[in-house]
């Protein structure tokens, strides 16, 4: 990707849905209108809320659209992409630099996107994300996650309507030879801690998008040790290796699960294992 060169500010658009998130949305909408840099787009999906979500977002200098489909919780569905590629397809790619996904109880700093930007075309990085407090991640997070136009364009400017649809984003920009960065330096916060409501069937679509993208067994093993360690219990332990082994036909591309599969191999699993079981028991979310 070409390290453009901004006249001014980098051109934001941003993408949030919600349901139901009258408790966090004004503090949400109220760190993006303090942004250092000023953002070209704001849209907001009502994913067909029942409380003062849209009432609230009003008072903001956003875009709000109601998603037509009256559905139950999509939360780990592949379905929820359409939800996002609802707002997506509302952006205005041509006129934007980057693209970025928040949730609706993310608080980002006033400066997110100008440190992240910044980070991003100093590495040459398509897809960026900051850290959430109390968290540990290794790759760019879903919320907060800013990705560049052109690549955005080059996957075809929407969400894959399928299992790990998140992760996919990233991982294809690795198959292309693209770099992904996360900053661990760039704090945000949430008000909710991830998958906090996560019931133990939804840890089934997990590794059933495990399956999909191609990671092998022994990566998805010790992924699915983490959920003991951060004691979301026995059962979504359970759900999510039987939802890896119970996928035997929605697949992604296949030089795509080949890459996977080769990249997060055995030998990259046992490799620097101190190091990598440090970070395990450090692990809080």
């Amino acid at each position: 990707m070409n390290k453009t060169k901004f006249n001014e500010f980098p051109r934001i658009g941003i993408v949030i849905i919600a349901r139901n998130e009258a408790n966090n949305i004004y503090d949400t909408l109220d760190a993006l209108s303090q942004q250092t840099i000023p953002l070209t787009q704001i849209v907001l999906v009502d994913d067909n809320s029942t409380d003062d979500t849209v009432k609230i977002a009003k008072n903001f200098d956003v875009e709000i659209l109601t998603f037509p489909e009256i559905h139950d919780n999509w939360v780990t569905r592949p379905e929820l992409a359409k939800v996002f590629n609802y707002g997506l397809n509302h952006l205005n790619v041509d006129n934007l630099d980057f693209i970025s996904i928040v949730g609706a109880d993310h608080l980002l700093s006033s400066d997110y996107y100008e440190k992240i930007t910044e980070k991003m075309m100093t590495d040459d990085s398509v897809v960026a994300s900051g850290a959430i407090q109390g968290e540990i991640a290794t790759a760019p997070r879903g919320s907060g996650r800013v990705i560049r136009k052109d690549y955005w364009k080059s996957i075809g400017s929407k969400l894959p309507v399928n299992f790990g649809y998140e992760t996919y984003v990233y991982v294809k920009a690795m198959q292309l030879g693209f770099n992904i960065s996360y900053y661990e330096d760039i704090k945000t916060k949430t008000a909710r801690r991830t998958s906090i409501t996560y019931k133990p069937i939804m840890y089934y679509h997990y590794g059933y998008a495990m399956q999909a993208l191609g990671y092998p067994l022994l990566h998805t093993f010790l992924r699915s040790l983490l959920l003991l360690k951060r004691g979301k219990g026995f059962k979504s332990f359970m759900f999510f290796l039987k939802g890896y082994f119970s996928n035997k036909e929605i697949f992604y591309e296949e030089s795509l699960r080949n890459f996977v599969s080769k990249k997060y191999n055995t030998k990259h699993v046992l490799s620097n294992p101190t190091k990598k079981f440090k970070r395990f028991m450090e692990t809080k979310y």
